[in-house]
């Protein structure tokens, strides 16, 4: 029976500075709030109501560090789970252009032990399958600038 609802994750990526971009605080309610802070700068002017400090709740953040198995491990695996005990699941990456989506679900080229959700889900899926029998159906979609294209072909 599927245990959860929907969970939102964020994996963020590499920066320039190496301290003080952002925190990571176990919030109380079991979710992960990450804070970052925008100085204001000069330019704003003396007046200037912005925040300085954002903080957003998330059920999992995932630092510059982490591996694509860890990933795989938190988001993907219960979902596939769920889904060989006939749930829908969907796993939906949202960002801006090369905040590092693409490298997330299919993975880097160079290394084997860079392949991203797709490809691990997939395999994952297979090696799990033979212990439910019945029909399975996939879709992968991918849009982009609302152009939408499927990453599988019918052959």
């Amino acid at each position: 029976m599927v245990k959860t609802g929907i969970k939102i994750f964020a994996r963020l990526r590499p920066t320039k500075k190496t301290t003080g971009v952002y925190e990571v605080v176990q919030s109380q309610d079991g979710l992960e709030a990450l804070s970052f802070t925008v100085p204001r700068s000069e330019a704003g002017g003396a007046v200037n109501n912005r925040r300085e400090t954002f903080s957003f709740k998330f059920s999992r953040v995932f630092d510059s560090n982490t591996g694509q198995e860890e990933v795989f491990d938190a988001v993907s695996r219960e979902v596939i789970d769920n889904c060989l005990e006939g749930y829908n699941g969907t796993i939906f990456a949202y960002g801006q252009t090369g905040s590092g989506k693409t490298f997330t679900i299919t993975g880097g080229v160079e290394r084997f032990g860079d392949r991203g959700l797709i490809p691990r889900s997939l395999s994952y899926l297979f090696q799990q399958y033979h212990k439910v029998c019945g029909t399975l159906f996939l879709t992968f979609i991918q849009t982009s600038h609302m152009m939408f294209s499927t990453t599988i072909s019918n052959t």
